[in-house]
């Protein structure tokens, strides 16, 4: 087994790989999928010396994988990308390492809408998992009689001209001090993501052109909240209220000055004008707005040399493209998955 960790080990996915949103195809996964399948081959023993084997950084690109199969599942109708997911999952050698609560589940959801029987999945993973992980898995399946949507998997799907996506959604789990009775959940709080115009599209048109300017390279979208500091003190509290909200980072290439990229559509009573105003007073920021949906981008501090100043961001172009976004976006035709 071995031979098949270092094989993974030595195989890295580029950053554009982990974006569910601007979903592209990777050689890698062809790669990863044949260790995947020969590992297995090899029945529970042979998964558990591979388990026992496997660094973290291995742990990290099976688990990728096993998230790129899933939506590559959902796109393609794929039963084979399902067991091959689930496959990958069964080999992460940690508890934590698998997201039982969102891509897990979303796994189980997908295969469900494909008519694939559920139990036999459950069959095949306890074949070739741990103990711990069987019985963690047993309980992800066993919720699956009460999810009905993808919400409830903690994703979102989403469609721009990358096809369908997936937007993993954000969840805070607040937990009391640690006692005899150890750490107990408070509550929950899941940040919602119910747009009613397509911002997902708004933030891939954005992130294709700061892409082809050739000084910029974008890191994945996901979702995010709009923080009150963007606008200085002006707005009360931590975060705005928003029907959904989207972010990315916007690399300097050579060395160059990077910025975040906010895209957040506003509730029906928000001054948007004058959130935009207060987002352009702060040093280092500029705000693109239409009439539902506001764009923030906001110089990133250089964190590698704390003693040399930040370079300034030139916004101009910058926001010429943004204002393109929101125009194009606005004049395509989307439902709501």
């Amino acid at each position: 087994m071995s031979e098949s960790t270092e094989q993974l080990g030595a195989l890295l996915y580029a950053t554009k790989s982990g974006d569910f949103v601007r979903f592209r195809s990777d050689p890698a996964d062809e790669t990863i999928g044949a260790i995947v399948r020969s590992v297995t081959s090899q029945g529970a023993e042979g998964c558990e010396d591979f388990r026992r084997e496997l660094s973290e950084a291995g742990s990290n690109t099976l688990r990728l994988f096993a998230m790129r199969r899933t939506l590559q599942a959902r796109r393609n109708a794929s039963l084979s990308l399902i067991s091959e997911a689930m496959d990958c999952y069964a080999l992460l050698p940690r508890i934590d390492d698998v997201p039982w609560d969102s891509w897990f589940k979303g796994t189980l959801f997908v295969a469900r809408s494909l008519a694939l029987d559920i139990e036999s999945l459950r069959d095949r993973f306890a074949e070739l998992a741990s103990s711990d992980a069987i019985k963690r898995g047993d309980a992800a399946i066993e919720s699956m009689s009460r999810v009905d949507s993808l919400f409830q998997c903690q994703l979102s799907e989403v469609t721009t001209t990358y096809g369908t996506g997936f937007l993993e959604l954000l969840v805070f789990n607040f937990f009391a001090k640690a006692g005899w009775l150890g750490n107990r959940r408070l509550a929950v709080n899941d940040i919602d993501y119910q747009p009613t115009t397509n911002l997902a599209q708004v933030a891939v048109n954005l992130a294709d052109s700061l892409d082809s300017s050739g000084r910029l390279v974008v890191g994945p979208i996901g979702q995010d909240q709009l923080a009150a500091t963007t606008f200085s003190l002006s707005v009360p509290g931590s975060y705005l209220p928003t029907t959904g909200c989207l972010s990315f980072i916007a690399e300097g290439a050579d060395a160059g000055p990077s910025f975040c990229v906010v895209i957040a559509e506003m509730t029906d009573d928000a001054d948007i004008p004058s959130l935009a105003a207060a987002a352009t007073d702060i040093d280092d920021q500029a705000a693109i707005f239409d009439s539902r949906r506001l764009i923030v981008m906001s110089a990133q501090p250089n964190f590698e040399d704390m003693n040399e100043a930040d370079a300034d961001v030139d916004f101009y172009d910058y926001e010429r493209l943004a204002l393109v976004a929101l125009e194009e976006a606005t004049n395509s035709q989307w439902k709501s998955p």
